[in-house]
């Protein structure tokens, strides 16, 4: 949930003790004609892994506080911090002068897939890369072989500075979502004489069926430490939407596994299914949505070194209220003889 500026600084006010002294940094205030709007995520999670040797552990996931600010109809701006590690993950000025062209300008998420842009607060699904703690199988990204571990290992659907173009037209049924960025993640500087462009291109077959056409062309340094292309090209199909009934998101991709070696192309595949039921207010839950994700990825390495694994989600969200709940998913992956699980909970609260 969010709330305007003017509203957050007069709950402030009311919380200073009586008799303490006005801090001036207490009150939000926009310019003139301007809005701002203040939000704030955190997120608990407590991990218990099979790994033999590895506690179960409580941590903080996420501490993020988001400011959006309005100009006027076409002119925008977010700003994201990660308050946890001190980081800013979204920096950007947004022009809007039509619904087929927008534009953002600074550091946004640059995704080429949808199950990445999806806001974690829409997202009952823990950990997109279905992670288990103290399993590093996967040959080059390491980790689990999903197809979450590879497009966000290999730098496909990450946070970096660039230019973003994106629009609907033709009645809203065809839109597109382009970038061009630097290619090294948060980092604000670029190592080579290339940058990364990435796209996608939907046709919407119906106002909650989609149908995605998406690449890569990603700079990299080769083995000699030059500049090396590397390609990467899927499709995704969605059905529904969030917290509305029956929701499916299906992936496909293959691209250079680049931190394995010039040559070496990983595939990877995934569905995931959702269902939201609301539920009677008596209850004092708002809702409860079951999941299931079913993730396979081959790591493209031949010989001794080749691996490929699945990994299986089941998992449940209950909603309080609005966007905040708890949510219980077990991540069971599988590879050969090998067989890793790890239990995830995590609070989920937004202001």
């Amino acid at each position: 949930m969010r709330y305007p500026a003017k509203v957050v600084a007069a709950v402030v006010l009311a919380m200073t003790p009586a008799g303490a002294a006005p801090i001036a940094a207490q009150e939000i205030r926009a310019r003139t004609g301007t809005s701002l709007v203040l939000g704030a995520r955190v997120q608990v999670q407590y991990e218990a892994p099979s790994t033999e040797g590895v506690p179960g552990t409580f941590f903080i996931r996420r501490a993020w506080v988001t400011m959006d600010g309005t100009l006027n109809e076409r002119v925008a701006g977010r700003v994201q911090f990660n308050a946890q590690g001190s980081s800013v993950l979204e920096a950007y000025l947004e022009l809007k002068p039509s619904d087929a062209f927008q534009l953002q300008i600074g550091q946004f998420k640059k995704a080429m897939s949808y199950f990445w842009l999806a806001a974690n607060s829409d997202l009952p699904l823990i950990e997109r890369d279905g992670r288990v703690t103290g399993v590093d199988h996967c040959p080059g990204v390491g980790s689990v072989c999903s197809f979450g571990r590879f497009t966000g290992a290999l730098g496909l659907d990450n946070y970096e500075p660039g230019v973003l173009m994106t629009g609907r037209f033709a009645g809203r049924r065809l839109g597109y979502r382009f970038t061009v960025t630097n290619g090294e993640g948060l980092s604000t500087k670029d190592v080579n004489t290339a940058k990364s462009a990435s796209g996608r291109v939907s046709v919407y077959l119906a106002d909650n069926t989609r149908l995605s056409g998406y690449f890569a062309l990603d700079e990299t340094l080769d083995s000699r430490g030059e500049t090396m292309n590397t390609p990467a090209y899927g499709a995704e199909f969605e059905f529904g939407t969030w917290r509305q009934g029956p929701h499916i998101l299906v992936n496909a991709i293959r691209g250079r596994n680049w931190k394995l070696n010039d040559e070496a192309n990983f595939s990877a595949f995934q569905l995931m299914a959702l269902w939201y039921r609301a539920l009677p207010e008596e209850t004092g839950l708002s809702g409860i949505e079951p999941l299931l994700r079913i993730s396979w990825a081959d790591s493209g390495a031949e010989g001794a070194a080749e691996a490929t694994g699945t990994v299986i989600t089941p998992g449940v969200m209950f909603y309080a209220a609005g966007r905040n709940g708890i949510s219980t998913n077990v991540d069971v992956y599988r590879s050969g003889d090998q067989r890793h699980w790890s239990l995830k909970v995590q609070a989920f609260t937004f202001f």
